[in-house]
C-alpha cells in the first residue's frame, strides 16, 4: 500500500478502528474543527450523505465509520486534495464513499435535486480582505471565500437536500448573524447551536457548530458549550 503515497505525503492515524489518512506534510492538513464537526452530526444507516468542501476527506471517513450510512459523496474544488482523498479510500478499502473534483454549485449534477438526506460542510471561514498580499496562497482556498461563499453553500444545499433534510456546519461566531440571514433566505432553519471555546480561560467562543433543517418550524436549541481544554 505504500505505493499510494506521493512525495511529501504521510499516513496519519485517525485513532479510530485502525483507519489511516493520507496527508501532505507541506500542504493543507485537517484540524480539530473537522473532528468536532464529525462528532456533532447525526446520520442514519439508510441516509444518503453529501459533504461540501471535503478537503482531505476526514469528515466523511469518520462519519462513515461511526454511522455506516448508505453512501457518501464529497465535493472538493482542489484537484490534488480530491485525488489524495480517493487514495485514502483505497488504502482503507472503503467502497461506499467517493470524492468528486467539482464546484459544489454543480453538485446537483451528480446527486440530483432533492435526493440527499444529510449534508455536512466545513467551509472557508473568512471573507477575503482587500489587501491579501500577506496571505499564504497555499491555504487561501481552504480559509477564505475565494471560490465558495455562504450564499453558494446554502443555495446548493437547498437544491440537493430533501425537504426536512439535515445540514451540519462548523463556522466562526463572528459571522453568526450573516449565517442565519443567508440560511433563512434559502429556506433553512437552525435547530441546534453549540458554541465552542478553546479553554476555560477564554471568554469568547472561537467556533460554532450548527444544525439546520431544510424547511420546518422555527425554534433553536442552544446546547451546553464545549470547552476543549
Amino acid at each position: 500500500m505504500k505505493n499510494l503515497l506521493k512525495e511529501n505525503e504521510v499516513l496519519d492515524d485517525l485513532q479510530l478502528n485502525n483507519l489511516m489518512i493520507i496527508q501532505n506534510k507541506n500542504n493543507y492538513r485537517f484540524t480539530s474543527d473537522s473532528v468536532l464537526l464529525s462528532n456533532f452530526v447525526k446520520v442514519g444507516h439508510k441516509d444518503f450523505v453529501v459533504e461540501f468542501c471535503s478537503g482531505s476527506g476526514v469528515i466523511s471517513i469518520l462519519v462513515n465509520e461511526k454511522y455506516k450510512p448508505k453512501n457518501i459523496i464529497g465535493f472538493e474544488l482542489q484537484s490534488e486534495l480530491c485525488e489524495m482523498s480517493n487514495r485514502t479510500l483505497l488504502y482503507n478499502n472503503i467502497t461506499n464513499i467517493k470524492f468528486i473534483n467539482k464546484d459544489l454549485s454543480l453538485a446537483y449534477e451528480d446527486v440530483g435535486n432533492g435526493k440527499v438526506d444529510v449534508l455536512i460542510c466545513n467551509p472557508p471561514y473568512y471573507i477575503m480582505p482587500e489587501d491579501n498580499s500577506n496571505i499564504n496562497k497555499k491555504y487561501m482556498l481552504t480559509k477564505y471565500e475565494v471560490s465558495t461563499s455562504l450564499n453558494d453553500i446554502f443555495n446548493s444545499a437547498n437544491k440537493i437536500l430533501k425537504y426536512s433534510g439535515k445540514f451540519f456546519m462548523v463556522h466562526i461566531p463572528s459571522r453568526i448573524q450573516e449565517i442565519m440571514s443567508v440560511a433563512k433566505e434559502y429556506n433553512f432553519i437552525c435547530k441546534k447551536l453549540q458554541f465552542l471555546y478553546p479553554n476555560n480561560k477564554k471568554e469568547l467562543s472561537h467556533l460554532i457548530l450548527c444544525y439546520f433543517t431544510k424547511g420546518g418550524n422555527n425554534g433553536c436549541d442552544v446546547i451546553k458549550p464545549n470547552i476543549l481544554k
